[in-house]
């Protein structure tokens, strides 16, 4: 794992790229429709962390994610996320979002305001 450092109104897959880290699997970094929301190769899993107890263990918590906009899947993310290989008809996690729609929220530096993004295997993310 790896802590970022992302500014306010940043969208997560610039973020992520700025960092170092990227979005997309394997050949799906080359082609990909570079954060357009159309390919869906940028499919992400986003938690809160829980950084309330002194060990900040980092669990993952399940609830509304209170740091990125929009906090419900935009009309591209349903749209993209209802054609194979998502297919949210089939029991996806709530929690699947593509990073190139989702705007970081930040209250203040420092303010222990974390995400936990989870990457799945997969050309588009989806195992």
């Amino acid at each position: 794992s790896k802590i970022i450092v992302a500014n306010n109104g940043e969208i997560l897959r610039t973020a992520m790229l700025r960092n170092g880290i990227s979005p997309h699997n394997g050949r799906s970094r080359l082609i990909n429709c570079r954060g357009l929301g159309t390919c869906g190769t940028c499919a992400i899993e986003i938690y809160n962390t829980n950084t309330n107890d002194d060990a900040h263990t980092g669990d993952c918590d399940n609830s509304i994610i209170n740091n990125i906009e929009p906090k419900e899947r935009s009309t591209k993310e349903k749209l993209r996320f209802n054609f194979p290989p998502h297919n949210l008809s089939s029991n996806q996690s709530p929690n699947l979002r593509l990073a190139c729609q989702v705007q970081v929220q930040v209250n203040g530096e420092d303010d222990g305001s974390e995400i936990t993004v989870k990457k799945r295997k997969g050309f588009w993310g989806q195992g």
